[in-house]
């Protein structure tokens, strides 16, 4: 689930089709309850880093945020709100201390929330996405 701008968006993989090789692949977009995707810029791989992976930088926002992350967290948030002692953080700080946690893809390019899918054979951003496969937490 990725909450941008207080919209929360489940995660989910599209079939998908290159227009400029017509390699066949799956795109996936948005985290799930305990874990945020990220895409490369340069290739359109994707890394999952998740909340335990942040550490305190996860403590951090959820002690900024007046909403829970999730239903599923929803009483962990509280408790972190209540008795972490920490101190708190913007949501723009948190996905920017993300982007810097993920950093740089094998190939070099930045790890964002916001790269494009690629084609996986040829990097083109020609695509278009099919129907949703699955969606997923």
């Amino acid at each position: 689930m990725l909450s941008l701008g207080g919209v929360v968006h489940m995660g989910s993989a599209n079939a998908a089709q290159c227009l400029d090789c017509g390699k066949s692949f799956t795109v996936s977009s948005g985290g799930g309850f305990f874990f945020h995707l990220l895409r490369c810029e340069e290739c359109g791989k994707t890394r999952a880093i998740g909340f335990d992976e942040l550490g305190d930088l996860h403590l951090r926002y959820l002690k900024g945020s007046t909403m829970p992350h999730s239903v599923a967290s929803a009483k962990h948030d509280e408790l972190v709100r209540e008795y972490v002692d920490v101190e708190p953080i913007s949501a723009t700080q948190y996905w920017a201390g993300v982007e810097a946690l993920a950093g740089h893809c094998e190939c070099g390019g930045n790890i964002t929330f916001d790269a494009p899918a690629r084609c996986p054979a040829c990097r083109s951003l020609q695509i278009e996405q099919g129907p949703e496969l699955i969606l997923y937490d």
